[in-house]
């Protein structure tokens, strides 16, 4: 697989800090559940991918569900280990699926919400690529949206809606994945309905943050969030408390009898 910049600094940043988790791709992906701290009548699930070099247990010591439980109490949090791994080999989309979504609908939730966290949140749009609108929602903290050079290829087509990405190939390989993932920005742009069902929050300070802004025109503007912080666990903690606050505040308006 190609290795871009981006993900070349992930690397290097994440080895200076210490121990990473790649992963393999032949498991099945790992997952703890964190059960929801408040009676509701169905609670929903949000299952939580995890950035570049995490895993489920890194989620769990950071306490990412106990941060979405800050406002969401509510919802069932999945922690998981949809690590590095399973994006080089490209089977990221089809293991999410047999190991994770399938089998929480059949353990009955009709809610299921997909976050994901840096690359985590390009893993959530792979799903969104290959099963538009299956999720009720998708949360995307300060997701990695590929390469400056294809973003500003963008910026100079006139924006997301404007950009031609040209016919849908046949498969997504090295060279095309970057420009079919933005090819689902392109579709919230021209459906506000599918857009309304997306949430991104980024730091001021993040990397990630010019990509993201422009992703962020495809969306309702109340859907963004820009907050202080750089790229790192304080941030997307506290991101993932924020955005919670905001997906549940219809429920909270509007409880169920």
């Amino acid at each position: 697989m190609k290795t871009l910049p981006a993900v070349i600094l992930l690397t290097l940043a994440a080895t200076l800090a210490g121990c990473i988790t790649i992963g393999d791709a032949d498991d099945p992906i790992a997952s703890i559940l964190v059960p929801a701290t408040q009676p509701a009548p169905e609670h929903p699930l949000v299952v939580v991918l995890p950035g570049f070099g995490a895993d489920d247990k890194d989620m769990q010591k950071h306490d990412i569900g106990a941060a979405i439980h800050k406002t969401w109490p509510q919802a069932d949090v999945l922690l998981t280990s949809a690590t590095f791994a399973y994006y080089t080999r490209r089977n990221i989309v089809q293991r999410l699926d047999d190991d994770v979504i399938t089998p929480a609908r059949q353990k009955g939730y009709k809610q299921i919400w997909l976050a994901g966290a840096s690359v985590g949140g390009m893993g959530v749009l792979f799903y969104e690529y290959a099963h538009p609108g299956a999720m009720t929602g998708l949360i995307l903290l300060a997701p990695w949206l590929g390469s400056a050079d294809l973003q500003k290829k963008i910026r100079d087509a006139g924006g997301v809606r404007q950009w031609d990405p040209g016919p849908v190939p046949a498969t997504v390989d090295n060279d095309n994945y970057q420009q079919e993932m933005w090819r689902v920005v392109k579709r919230w742009s021209e459906d506000p309905a599918a857009a309304q069902r997306v949430w991104m929050i980024c730091g001021a300070d993040d990397r990630m943050l010019k990509g993201d802004q422009l992703l962020a025109t495809a969306l309702p503007p109340s859907h963004f969030t820009v907050i202080p912080g750089s790229h790192n666990w304080e941030t997307f903690l506290r991101a993932a408390s924020l955005i919670s606050a905001q997906v549940n505040q219809p429920a909270a308006e509007n409880p169920s009898p």
